[in-house]
């Protein structure tokens, strides 16, 4: 079943959800690439209202759009049409310092490949985006521990990547993430790396964040686990979301998850 705009706001009215502030909205957002004559629409007028403290996924076949919308909504990339507002700022209206500020400071990003500095120690690749924030070296530190000891990698603070195990190195990395205290964590794929009792305990911290800190998650992902524990889910399929549900009313015995 497909959802139109006006279908999509009436199963979840934009503004608030639960008392809820909206901190990521997309409008009619469309993203069209380029290749000489040759045009790809990732991207066919998405609109979706994400709330503060939500844990939301997104899944979608490959090539359904879903990266390009997960890049989207987390600033890494403008629309070719549409909006999108980031706290009630339109990103497309960001210069280039400002989006840099923003995506500083509003936003922590997970990656599947976790994306760490080798030849930087755990502690270093935390203290790293604290830097660039303006932290001095004595607060970052202090901070950096602070976050290694709440993901649960206080014993591991001089060990580089290279010492630890993916589920520690993906641990390093949603530290990282963490550094500037952001409002909004975007995780793609965050388990799919990880055996199933690591990815678990991921799935758990994810949640830990948005029950104690109010952290806004934003996983792009076809765990079922994590699937299971978000708040909502979208469904991605030809640049367009054609569902949206919450867990409890999902079937995950059906064919979508096979």
């Amino acid at each position: 079943m497909r959802v139109n705009k006006a279908q999509f706001e009436a199963m979840f009215p934009p503004g608030t959800e639960g008392g809820r502030r909206t901190i990521i909205r997309a409008v009619d957002v469309k993203k069209v690439y380029r290749m000489g004559a040759i045009e790809t629409q990732a991207l066919r007028g998405v609109t979706v209202d994400i709330y503060e403290g939500e844990y939301l996924s997104i899944m979608g076949p490959s090539g359904s759009g879903k990266s390009t919308l997960f890049n989207m909504i987390g600033g890494l990339a403008k629309p070719t049409a549409g909006k999108v507002y980031i706290d009630q700022v339109d990103i497309a209206q960001l210069d280039h310092n400002e989006l840099a500020w923003l995506r500083c400071r509003k936003i922590g990003y997970v990656f599947q490949t976790y994306n760490l500095i080798r030849v930087m120690t755990c502690l270093e690749n935390v203290m790293l985006p604290m830097s660039f924030a303006g932290l001095d070296s004595e607060e970052a530190r202090e901070k950096a521990m602070y976050i290694l000891k709440l993901v649960g990698l206080a014993h591991r603070p001089l060990h580089k990547p290279g010492e630890l195990s993916g589920g520690q190195q993906q641990r390093c990395a949603l530290a990282r993430a963490l550094a500037n205290s952001p409002d909004i964590v975007l995780a793609d794929e965050p388990t799919a790396n990880l055996d199933q009792h690591t990815g678990e305990e991921m799935i758990e911290l994810f949640a830990t964040l948005r029950d104690e800190l109010g952290v806004t998650i934003i996983s792009a992902t076809h765990d079922l686990k994590m699937l299971k524990r978000s708040d909502r889910i979208l469904w991605i399929e030809d640049g367009q979301i054609v569902r949206a549900a919450h867990p409890k009313d999902v079937d995950f015995s059906s064919g979508d998850f096979h």
